[in-house]
Parts: structure tokens; C-alpha cells; sequence
């Protein structure tokens, strides 16, 4: 008997080729990541401002002709220009005197007699009010004195704009009164004031439409008066101390 034909067989694959080595799994995708926030650089503070009336003093004694024609045409009245300029700076020099009278055992200094006088605490405060109290009667009388000046020299009649004057030209004044902390120097430190005869010069002419070919003049008596005036006004406080 015949064997009956083998089916043909199916051809074989082919070959594989080399198997790729494993490496490790790649991260399956997520969502993007976030854009990363820059800390906020802190922002700088701004320079602390001065009070109004420092910074009108500081302007008067570094830019005195810009700082006087910016107060002569100020719609104002003696109200604020004592409330917000003269109480403040008239305070200086009592203020000082009297913290001096504490720290160098009861000494006050005297420009009348340019040396030191003994005084009392209790005194002390009584001649520092007593001062603040004239030093602001003082520059009413100064300003009367400008404005009746004013009038022979030719200038306008005005008592707020000669109040003008008498408070802002006296500045260096004010200020010099810081030097009675110690009491030793403060006659020298008055001298300093002396710079108020080139804020009058400087004033005069805008604020009271002085003529310039008067301004000397003005500025001479209007100095005389101011001198008079701290004359009176430190006698009658030497007065009080002494006695």
C-alpha cells in the first residue's frame, strides 16, 4: 500500500533579530509644569518727609529767593501762619533752655550779658513759657514795626504780608535757639541769627513791594527793629532768672 503524501509544511518565520536591552520605563506624560514665581524684590521705603514748617526753614536758609516768591503771593492770614510756622518754631529755644537748666545743674544762657546765670528748675519752666509767650507777642510788634517802615519807604501797607516777614525772615533766629540746650554757647549760638538780615533783604522786595533802590534802608531799620525787639525780650527772661 502506498503512504498516502505529507501535507506541506508551513515555512518558518524568520529569523529574530537581537533583543533590545530593557532600559527603564519613561514617565508616562502629566500635566506641564508650573512657571516658576520670582520672589518680589522688596520695594525701597521712601525717604521720610520733613514737617511743613522744617521744610519751609530748610528751603528759607539753602534757596531763599525761590522760597520767597512762593510765600509772597500765599493767600493767608496770621491764623495759620502762627499755627503751622511760628508756634513750632518759636518753642525751639525755650525748649532748649530749659532742657539745658536740667542737664547742667541750673544754668541758663544770656545773650544780654553773653555768659551763664543761675536759675532754679522751677524757675526754669517759668522762664520757658514766659519766652514762648513773648517770642510770639514779639513777632506782631516786628511785623507793625515792617509795615509802618514800609509805608515811608515806599512799599504796600499790609500787616499779613509784613507778618510774612517777621515770622519766615526771622528763621535762623528760631533755629539758633536749639544752641541753649548748652548753655554756655548759646550766646554764640544767637549769633547765627544774625543770618536773618539776609532773609529781610531777600523778602522785602516781593513780599512788601519794597523799591529795590530802598531795600538797604528797609532792611536796615527792619533789623534795628528785630534787634530791639530780642533785646526787650531777653531782659525782661534775665529778669525773672535773676531775681
Amino acid at each position: 500500500m502506498r503512504t498516502p503524501p505529507q501535507p506541506p509544511r508551513p515555512p518558518s518565520p524568520p529569523p529574530r533579530g537581537p533583543t533590545p536591552p530593557r532600559g527603564p520605563t519613561p514617565p508616562k506624560a502629566g500635566p506641564p509644569p508650573r512657571p516658576t514665581v520670582k520672589p518680589t524684590a522688596a520695594r525701597p521705603r521712601p525717604p521720610r518727609k520733613l514737617p511743613g514748617w522744617l521744610a519751609r526753614a530748610q528751603r528759607l536758609l539753602f534757596q531763599p529767593t525761590q522760597e520767597w516768591a512762593t510765600i509772597a503771593p500765599e493767600f493767608t492770614s496770621a491764623g495759620p501762619i502762627y499755627t503751622r510756622y511760628l508756634i513750632p518754631m518759636t518753642a525751639i529755644g525755650p525748649i532748649a533752655a530749659t532742657i539745658g537748666a536740667v542737664l547742667f545743674d541750673g544754668e541758663r544762657g544770656s545773650a544780654l550779658t553773653f555768659g551763664v546765670v543761675p536759675v532754679k528748675l522751677g524757675t526754669a519752666v517759668q522762664a520757658g513759657v514766659l519766652e514762648f509767650v513773648l517770642n510770639l507777642v514779639g513777632v506782631y510788634a516786628l511785623a507793625v514795626a515792617i509795615d509802618a517802615i514800609g509805608a515811608w519807604v515806599g512799599g504796600q501797607r499790609n500787616r499779613v504780608q509784613a507778618l510774612k516777614v517777621a515770622a519766615y525772615g526771622t528763621t535762623p533766629y528760631w533755629l539758633a535757639g536749639a544752641f541753649a540746650v548748652f548753655p554756655r554757647i548759646e550766646p554764640l549760638g544767637m549769633l547765627l541769627g544774625l543770618y536773618s538780615i539776609r532773609l529781610f533783604a531777600a523778602g522785602l522786595p516781593p513780599v512788601m513791594k519794597a523799591p529795590r533802590d530802598r531795600t538797604a534802608a528797609y532792611t536796615l531799620l527792619t533789623s534795628i527793629a528785630a534787634g530791639l525787639i530780642v533785646l526787650i525780650i531777653t531782659a525782661i527772661i534775665t529778669y525773672l532768672v535773676v531775681t
